[in-house]
């Protein structure tokens, strides 16, 4: 079974862990696919373990002193080697002493550090065990927390392996079906949370005490560089991206640095900045099987030209059964479904530069240096629930609802419930903090995390001094594309002369403003003439009834009655009978639900009969 690289560590105050031996290696071992993965035993006590899985170049170190066992995953960046021990000493000595003084130092040493990680402390002399993650929760973390016992994984399957007889949460059902990801600590699976970024783990093994404490969360509220005007705010942000950028090429200085370069501005800004910092770099594209593709394809040939490197255009087939199942493997349904078609990209460029690839991309950047607040005030949370269901829903309440038997008032509570525990007053930011912590976290950070599976992804735009800046530049500076416009300018003014892939012309020139103008009226427009538009201009693309995916639905039905536990069979065979009334999305949003049951109830996938036939 495939699955994704790093840590995985067990505590339990009630059994031997050394009689369990044999079932934890099996646990690791079902981490293992490729004959380039190995694992590695760390701890091996009697009510402690510490594993790992990695490949050649997958950032994995440890420190082991009279005072502390201490193990890192990931990257502190901008520190050599030497200055990361010296790092981790200092947080380790700030980890003794009550929670709220540990929680102090830690936040602010979290603020101070970029990087993506994942550190465990051992402390040999008050017997304590801390794990912490970076402050934006950059390596998806999941954990498993029982009766004087903790699982924590950076793979749930390595956590299902071990507890058995693992449920499903019907709210995180109901909440994938909505938003294609679930909300705040919800994973997929009863009792398997995902960790929040910024979090401690405490285990004291004299007192068999375990608890969890989230350190911060950031408060998008307030503004504190919205007295500086935007020329200053666009230069310091240019510092603290180039810092960012050399930091992480200086943590990787012996890998091969791939840019995925599209026709879009984040990552052209990062190849802005590479080639102006005189950091080596290729590209690398891809033209979808169905070419939708195309302007990206012809927009990043024009940047390559203008940075003056390589550029690996890679053309795709559709996507195979077997693309699905893998990609089922890896991220066990938090990925969904058909993202499947980028994995024989990432096969490509993995043939192409052999191994210690530096995948670098421009994720993050739709997120800080936009206005990605609503397009009017919210004054109450009822609005800022039917916004939020409005902008970002996959199938309707009505329809989420009938297949699920949770009913509507019930998923928008819990909702409701959620968005009151968000740290902001003002509901405008309230969203804010949503499209961060739930769509950015929850969604796009396991989408990176799959990329990590074949080599290390990385991005300068989730810089925490980067995001923390960003964040605390006003909105206003951010609407219509003006601080993005200053910033890009900045590093390369050629490059910002190049048409921007979502509008079909340069963010530079007249016509865009008036585009934006027009795009502005429209989103001002009530939500049900707005739909009506949407339809008329663009029917949305349904999946014909004799489609692959239709018929491997139809299947996993008949194979697998644990899905009837979960969602109504009646429904989904409505659906199923009628898909040209669905969007595509829709399909697989679902499809990825029935794969992900099917495969941890039935231990087996029906994919696997649909192994080389393309899903189109």
């Amino acid at each position: 079974s495939e699955v994704m690289p790093g840590i995985s560590f067990i505590c339990d105050f009630k059994e031997d862990l050394r009689n369990k031996e044999n079932l934890i290696l099996q646990s690791l071992d079902s981490l293992i696919h490729f004959e380039h993965y190995k694992k590695d035993i760390l701890i091996n006590e009697k009510s402690y373990f510490l594993g790992c899985t990695l490949y050649d170049g997958y950032p994995m170190s440890h420190i082991d002193n009279n005072e502390h066992f201490l193990c890192i995953e990931g990257k502190l960046y901008g520190k050599d080697e030497r200055r990361t021990r010296i790092e981790l000493n200092y947080l380790a000595n700030t980890l003794n002493g009550p929670i709220q003084e540990v929680k102090e130092g830690l936040s602010e040493w979290l603020l101070n550090t970029d990087g993506d990680f994942v550190i465990f402390v051992l402390n040999k002399r008050n017997n304590e065990i801390n794990i912490i993650n970076d402050a934006l929760g950059r390596l998806p973390l999941y954990y498993y927390k029982g009766n004087k016992k903790l699982i924590v994984s950076r793979e749930v399957r390595f956590i299902k392996h071990l507890i058995g007889g693992i449920k499903f949460d019907r709210m995180a059902i109901a909440q994938y079906l909505l938003f294609c990801y679930p909300l705040g600590k919800r994973t997929l699976f009863e009792n398997v949370n995902r960790l929040e970024p910024a979090t401690i783990i405490r285990i004291k093994l004299c007192d068999s005490q375990i608890e969890i404490n989230n350190i911060f969360q950031f408060n998008f509220d307030k503004k504190k560089y919205a007295s500086r005007n935007i020329e200053d705010n666009a230069n310091h942000l240019v510092d603290l991206f180039n810092e960012a950028c050399k930091d992480r090429n200086d943590s990787f200085k012996d890998y091969n640095n791939i840019l995925s370069l599209s026709g879009g501005l984040d990552s052209r800004s990062v190849g802005a900045c590479l080639q102006k910092n005189d950091i080596p770099f290729c590209g690398a594209t891809f033209l979808d099987f169905n070419k939708t593709s195309e302007t990206d394809v012809k927009i990043a040939k024009q940047l390559a030209d203008i940075f003056n490197i390589d550029l690996n255009v890679i053309v795709l087939s559709p996507p195979k059964g077997k693309d699905n199942f893998k990609l089922l493997r890896i991220k066990n349904g938090l990925n969904y479904l058909s993202m499947s078609f980028i994995l024989p990209f990432f096969d490509k460029i993995k043939e192409i530069y052999r191994s210690r690839i530096i995948y670098i991309t421009g994720d993050g950047g739709d997120k800080f240096l936009h206005d990605i607040g609503p397009f009017k005030k919210l004054s109450n949370l009822d609005e800022l629930i039917n916004y939020i269901i409005l902008n970002n829903q996959i199938f309707s309440l009505d329809r989420i609802s009938v297949l699920t038997g949770i009913q509507k008032n019930e998923l928008i509570d819990n909702l409701k419930n959620h968005l009151i525990s968000y740290p902001e007053k003002e509901y405008n930011q309230k969203y804010v903090h949503f499209i961060i912590y739930e769509r950015g976290f929850k969604w796009l950070f396991e989408g990176e995390d799959r990329n990590r599976f074949y080599f290390l992804s990385i991005t300068p735009f989730y810089s925490i001094q980067f995001v923390n800046y960003a964040m605390n530049c006003p909105d206003s500076q951010k609407s219509n594309y003006r601080l993005y416009r200053k910033f890009l300018n900045n590093m390369n003014p050629e490059a910002s002369k190049i048409d921007y892939a979502d509008y079909g012309m340069p963010i530079t020139s007249k016509k865009f403003n008036f585009n934006l103008l027009m795009r502005s009226i429209f989103n001002k427009l009530p939500a049900t003439i707005k739909t009506t538009i949407k339809k008329v201009a663009k029917k949305p693309i349904s999946y014909k009834y004799d489609s692959t995916i239709i018929k491997c639905l139809r299947d996993q039905l008949k194979n697998c009655n644990h899905i009837g536990e979960y969602l109504s069979q009646v429904e989904i065979e409505n659906i199923l009978n009628n898909p040209d009334i669905y969007r595509k999305q829709d399909i697989e949003t679902l499809f990825t639900i029935t794969s992900t049951i099917e495969d941890y109830h039935c231990n087996e996938s029906t994919i696997e009969k649909y192994f080389e036939i393309d899903f189109i």
